[in-house]
């Protein structure tokens, strides 16, 4: 039911999350279409240990940062692939994998994987060392099951 007494009159922050380095699962790999381009990404959510999401965007793209940051996110999972394939592929062997990502806040406001200042978005296991505590922002309950159960195992 909708308590139209409690919605907010200011626009909430959307972020769960604060900077920091974490430890996180890969929970959900989804295909989507660009609204303008009507290209295909992969959209890849990550379930903080600590508590939150973050999500990050991966194109089939020959732009150097692009490849990049698609070779940390194999290398992070420990996946080694060859020859030619698919952002679809991809998708299926890196989901439930471990990792530690560097979380920062972008310009809109969402929170992303760092890829600045030396940091390398996403590692491995034992790659680098959590030195920081994070505290991410706790989200009620129910959001919480509500974004977990929005995961469909047979997407692909």
């Amino acid at each position: 039911m909708i308590s139209f007494n409690n919605i907010p009159k200011d626009k909430p922050s959307q972020n769960n999350v604060a900077e920091g380095r974490y430890a996180a699962s890969i929970f959900k790999t989804e295909m989507r279409v660009g609204k303008e381009s009507g290209a295909e990404y992969l959209n890849v959510s990550f379930k903080l240990d600590d508590g939150g999401f973050v999500n990050e965007n991966y194109f089939d793209s020959d732009k150097p940062f692009l490849m990049y940051k698609l070779g940390r996110l194999l290398d992070a999972c420990g996946v080694t692939l060859s020859g030619e394939g698919t952002l679809k592929d991809v998708a299926k062997v890196i989901k439930g994998k471990k990792v530690v990502v560097d979380v920062i806040i972008n310009d809109k406001g969402y929170s992303a994987l760092d890829y600045s200042n030396g940091h390398d978005g996403i590692y491995s296991i034992g790659e680098v060392e959590i030195t920081a505590e994070p505290t991410a922002a706790t989200l009620d309950p129910e959001i919480t099951e509500a974004i977990e159960a929005d995961v469909v195992d047979d997407d692909f």
